[in-house]
C-alpha cells in the first residue's frame, strides 16, 4: 500500500512515526497504516522531530514568512512559535538529552550558507548558542557529539557525487573528551545526516555512487553499509538512538537496528490530497498571452493552454482551440485577414494552427509547419497577415508563409533563443534581439524579400526589445550601455540605476536624427 504522496523528513519515537507530506506534518503508526495531520498551515514545513519522551513535536514552518521553529504539545495539539530569526536556513536539528530543541540558523551571521547551532527551551525563552562553530547537521547524545560542517547543508541528491572543496566533513567528540576529531577524511563523497545510534556514527554518503546509509565506530574505523538503493538516493535520515528511518523516492524506510535489513513503511494519508481536486480556473488567473486586433475591439487570448476570441465590450468569448491533453499558446491576430494563428503541440511536436476569429471556417483549424519549428519560444505576425516569424528554443529564427505553409530559416543563434520579434509597419522588414556571449545581445534586421540580414548594433552591450516607429523611419530599442555610477543612499557603494535607456536608430542614410539641431529651430511642443 502506498500513500500516493511524496513523504519526506521522517522521524520516530516508540511506535509513532512523523513525516512531511502535502506541506503538512503528519503522525502515523510505525508499523504502517493510516496517518493523521498535525499541522495545517498552508505553508512549507520541514524537519519534524519528536521529543525523547514522545510528548512534543518540533518542526520548521514558513507560515509567517521565513522558516521558524514551532513546537506542539501532542497532548492538547496546541502549537507555538519559538524563534523569530527571519532566516531561510532555520530548522530544528534534534533534541538534547536535557529536553531542549537543537536548532540551526544563519541569523546574524555574515554568510547565509553557514548556520550556527542553538539550544531552544521547548517552553519558550532565549536561545542558547552552542560553541560548535558553523555546522550543517548535528547530533548530541549521552555518548558524545557528532557534527557535519564545511558544506552549506544542501541535500547530496541535489548535487550528486560532488567532490569539491565544499563537500562536508565529519567530526566526533566522544563523551569525556574536550576536542573534536575529524574522521573518514579520505571518504570521497558527499555526507549528510550524522547520527549517533547503537554506539556507532551513522550517516548518509554517496561515495559509492548512490546515496546510501553507512555507519562506523566513533574513531572512524569499521565502515559498514546498511542499504543498497541504486539510482534514487537515501535521504533525510534520523534516529531515536537505536532505529533509523529515512526516505527514498518519496517512501519511508526503517532499519529496526543496525543489524537489520531496511523495510518500507506503508503509510496512507488520512485526508484527501488537495492537488488532484479539480477547480475552476478563471481567465484572470490563467491568462498567458493576448493579441489585440487592429480595431481595438477584440483580442485573441491564451488561457491555461486554450485559445479564445474575446470581444472587449459585449458578446461571449468564442473558443478557437480547446482540447484535452493539447496545449495551445502564443496566439497572434493576422492583420485584417480575420484569422488567428497560434502554436499547438497536437501530435507531439510544435506546429502552427490557423482559424477564423469569427468561427465561420468549416472543419478543424488549418495546421502548418508541423515538425519543422522545434520548441517555439516566441511568435509574431506581420501587419498584413501574410507571414509569421517563429523563434525556437534551439536559437533558430523561421519565417512561415501563411498561404503556402513554406518555412524559411532567417537566422540562427548558438547562444540561446532570439527574442523581441518586431515587424515593420509595411511588413517588409523584421527586427529582433539576438543573444551573444552572456549577458550581451545585439539588434539584427532582415529584409524579407530576399532574406538579407544586417546587424543594427555591434553586440558590445545588452540590446533588447526592438520596435519600429509608426512611420517606419526609425527603430527603437532598449540598451544597457550607460556606465554612470552613483553612490547608494544607504551604504558606501556604487550602483548603476540608470544603466538601461531607450535608443533610436535611423533606417535610411537620408533620414535626419529627430534629436539633431534643425536650421529653423523646433516648434513649441
Amino acid at each position: 500500500m502506498t500513500s500516493g504522496s511524496y513523504l519526506r523528513f521522517p522521524h520516530l519515537h516508540g511506535d509513532v512515526l512523523t513525516f512531511v507530506a502535502d506541506d503538512d506534518v503528519w503522525l502515523a503508526p510505525l508499523g504502517g497504516g493510516r496517518a493523521w495531520r498535525v499541522s495545517s498551515d498552508r505553508a512549507p514545513v520541514s524537519h519534524p522531530l519528536l521529543s525523547r519522551d514522545g510528548s512534543m513535536l518540533a518542526w520548521a514552518s514558513a507560515r509567517d514568512g521565513a522558516p521558524e521553529v514551532r513546537v506542539c504539545d501532542l497532548a492538547d495539539g496546541r502549537a507555538s512559535r519559538l524563534t523569530y530569526w527571519g532566516d531561510p536556513s532555520t530548522r530544528p536539528a534534534g533534541w538534547t538529552p536535557a529536553g531542549e530543541i537543537l536548532a540551526l540558523t544563519a541569523a546574524g551571521q555574515a554568510f547565509g550558507g553557514f548556520p550556527f547551532a542553538y539550544a531552544l527551551p521547548a517552553g519558550g525563552g532565549w536561545p542558547r548558542p552552542l560553541d560548535f562553530g558553523p555546522v550543517a547537521a548535528l547530533a548530541v547524545e549521552e555518548a558524545g557529539v557528532a557534527l557535519l560542517n564545511g558544506t552549506s547543508g544542501r541535500d547530496p541528491s541535489h548535487w550528486k557525487r560532488y567532490r569539491g572543496g565544499t563537500a562536508g566533513r565529519l567530526w566526533v567528540r566522544p563523551a569525556g573528551q574536550e576536542q573534536f576529531s575529524r574522521i573518514l577524511a579520505g571518504l570521497a563523497g558527499q555526507l549528510a545526516s550524522p547520527m549517533l545510534a547503537g554506539g556507532r556514527l551513522v550517516f548518509l554518503s554517496d561515495h559509492e555512487g548512490t546515496g546510501n546509509l553507512y555507519s562506523c565506530q566513533l574513531d572512524g574505523t569499521g565502515l559498514r553499509r546498511h542499504t543498497d538503493h541504486d539510482g534514487f538516493y537515501a535521504r533525510q535520515a534520523s534516529t531515536d538512538g537505536q532505529r533509523v528511518v529515512y526516505q527514498c523516492a518519496g517512501e519511508i524506510w526503517l532499519l529496526d537496528s543496525l543489524a537489520a535489513e531496511p523495510v518500507r513503511v506503508a503509510v496512507s494519508l488520512g485526508a484527501a490530497a488537495p492537488a488532484p481536486a479539480p477547480r475552476l480556473i478563471s481567465a484572470q488567473d490563467g491568462l498567458e498571452a493576448l493579441s489585440c486586433d487592429e480595431t481595438g475591439r477584440a483580442s485573441a487570448i491564451a488561457v491555461a493552454g486554450t485559445v479564445h476570441w474575446l470581444t472587449h465590450e459585449d458578446g461571449p468569448a468564442r473558443a478557437l482551440s480547446v482540447a484535452a491533453g493539447i496545449r495551445a499558446q502564443l496566439p497572434e491576430v493576422l492583420g485584417a485577414t480575420g484569422d488567428v494563428v497560434w502554436v499547438t503541440d497536437a501530435g507531439g511536436e510544435h506546429a502552427l494552427e490557423v482559424a477564423a476569429a469569427d468561427g465561420t471556417g468549416s472543419g478543424p483549424p488549418r495546421r502548418l509547419a508541423a515538425g519543422q519549428l522545434g520548441m517555439v519560444e516566441e511568435l509574431a505576425a506581420a501587419p498584413d497577415g501574410a507571414t509569421v516569424t517563429v523563434a525556437s528554443r534551439d536559437g533558430r529564427l523561421h519565417l512561415v508563409d501563411m498561404a503556402t505553409g513554406r518555412v524559411t530559416m532567417l537566422a540562427a543563434s548558438a547562444d540561446g533563443p532570439v527574442s523581441g520579434l518586431a515587424f515593420s509597419p509595411d511588413s517588409a522588414w523584421l527586427a529582433w534581439s539576438q543573444p551573444d556571449r552572456r549577458p550581451l545581445s545585439l539588434i539584427r534586421l532582415a529584409r524579407l524579400a530576399d532574406g538579407t540580414v544586417a546587424d543594427v548594433t555591434d553586440g558590445r552591450f545588452s540590446d533588447t526589445e526592438p520596435v519600429f516607429t509608426r512611420d517606419g523611419k526609425y527603430l527603437a530599442f532598449l540598451s544597457r550601455r550607460s556606465f554612470d555610477p552613483v553612490y547608494d543612499a544607504h551604504i558606501f557603494d556604487l550602483a548603476f540605476p540608470r544603466g538601461c535607456r531607450p535608443y533610436l536608430v535611423t533606417l535610411a542614410a537620408a533620414t535626419p536624427s529627430p534629436f539633431a539641431p534643425q536650421p529653423g529651430g523646433r516648434r513649441p511642443a
